[in-house]
């Protein structure tokens, strides 16, 4: 890219458009940002460069204009549809992304691992940085916020920022605003990676699921990873890969699959065989290891083609309590908490909490639905209809959290509008010895 009179027309404001912008504009280009919703608050962009104008009608582009789109959008938005036929150069977030950290040379001094997929990615990010930092100085940005792990050391440095692409220009103002130098980023993205990392990390393609407004399919925007020189991925996934000659594909699995790594859960202990060798491991109680699965092997694979020792797999595995939010069980004010409230919920994960929660001694409640303002792949309210068919006979109380929620019909029922109230109206239904079910989609 050379700066002069070039003219971006940067999509979508608040899925990283924003930060794009901001670094366009920096580099001396023409900038026209637009907020396709038409909900972004002034305040948002008062900061912006001068060279940045905001619109939220849709501006008609010259042919020379070059149009920045994130992979969801719809296709017949008036900008990208009038792009199209007149054959406007028209880039992903993810490729504009990619291009602005190679360019910068931010990462020169760093190795960097893109982990994307449906499933599991904020605990295979989580599980591979804490691998590495017993050796490297690591920086992990997921879902739930950006996080400095190292031999001695884990701190939350920023919470609340989303795993669009673009993220990753906030996530390295913070970091160089802490004075940190990490010699580690382990990045969680959302539908694709920006290929800006000699290794990339494919949980799960399935299932899929459509995007842009039912024009295509998420997996064809993550399978962007095939950019990387290096892509660990599930072996049940390799189908869709097709001609490929530039990418070293290594697979994992937790089966008897052909994979490089496999990896197999028996109660509370699990081996990992790779190379005619295994590590064996005693899985800490409090959670559901089968629920961890993808994660395990996943971020065991990638954390050895990284150079990891595998003592340092062996003691993360076996130090593993589980994650907020993902199928820990926990004490909460004397009550019994399943905890599955996070950006990764789906029906099957949210049967499973149901059935690791049901007591038949005590009383069961249920907190399911979604912060949709949140997440952009939401919990559909048809799913969550399902599960009240099959479990409303053995819930005391439903508690139905979100507003596409509240048209489901089931007995027992109260709305709240988000998880935080959910849960304080549980406890008010509850008493010491009770159990309290949460399965609510949102970042935590």
């Amino acid at each position: 890219m050379t700066a002069g009179k070039r003219h971006f027309i940067v999509l979508d404001l608040n899925h990283g458009g924003l930060l794009i912008s901001n670094k366009l504009a920096g580099h001396g280009y023409r900038v026209t940002a637009v907020d396709v919703y038409g909900t972004l608050p002034k305040e948002k962009f008062s900061d912006l460069p001068a060279g940045v104008e905001v619109v939220s009608k849709p501006p008609l582009p010259d042919k020379n204009a070059i149009i920045i789109t994130p992979v969801h959008l719809d296709p017949n938005y008036p900008v990208l549809a009038k792009a199209r036929s007149q054959g406007n150069t028209i880039y992903s977030h993810h490729y504009i992304t990619g291009q602005i950290l190679r360019e910068e040379g931010i990462f020169s001094q760093a190795k960097v691992i893109e982990i994307t997929g449906v499933k599991a990615k904020t605990s295979t990010a989580t599980l591979l940085a804490r691998i590495l930092s017993f050796k490297e100085k690591v920086i992990l940005h997921t879902t739930r916020g950006i996080e400095y792990l190292s031999e001695n050391q884990h701190i939350m440095l920023h919470k609340g920022l989303s795993i669009t692409p673009a993220s990753i220009l906030e996530v390295v103002n913070i970091v160089i605003e802490q004075e940190i130098e990490p010699s580690v980023y382990v990045l969680e993205e959302s539908l694709g990676t920006t290929g800006t990392g000699e290794m990339g990390i494919l949980t799960t393609l399935t299932p899929d699921y459509r995007i842009a407004s039912d024009s295509k399919w998420a997996s064809e925007a993550k399978l962007q990873i095939m950019q990387h020189p290096v892509v660990i991925m599930n072996h049940q996934d390799i189908g869709p890969i097709e001609n490929n000659t530039k990418t070293e594909i290594i697979t994992f699995a937790n089966s008897n699959q052909k994979a490089d790594l496999i990896s197999r859960i028996s109660g509370e202990n699990i081996s990992i065989t790779y190379d005619w060798k295994t590590i064996e491991c005693k899985l800490q109680p409090g959670y559901n290891p089968e629920e961890y699965a993808i994660a395990f092997a996943a971020s065991a694979c990638a954390g050895l083609q990284a150079g990891a020792d595998p003592h340092d797999i062996k003691r993360t595995f076996e130090g593993f309590s589980g994650l907020e939010g993902r199928m820990r069980q926990v004490e909460f004010q004397q009550r019994r908490l399943i905890d599955n409230s996070s950006s990764g919920l789906g029906i099957d994960s949210a049967r499973s909490a149901i059935e690791m929660g049901l007591n038949k001694s005590a009383k069961n409640v249920l907190i399911i639905g979604e912060h949709a303002a949140q997440v952009c792949e939401g919990f559909a309210p048809e799913n969550v209809q399902i599960l009240l068919s099959e479990y409303k006979q053995f819930l005391d109380h439903v508690i139905l959290i979100g507003k596409r929620m509240e048209n489901l019909s089931s007995q027992n029922i109260i709305h709240m509008k988000n998880l935080q109230e959910g849960l304080e109206c549980a406890l008010s239904l509850t008493d010491s010895g009770d159990t309290i079910i949460s399965c609510v989609k949102c970042f935590r």
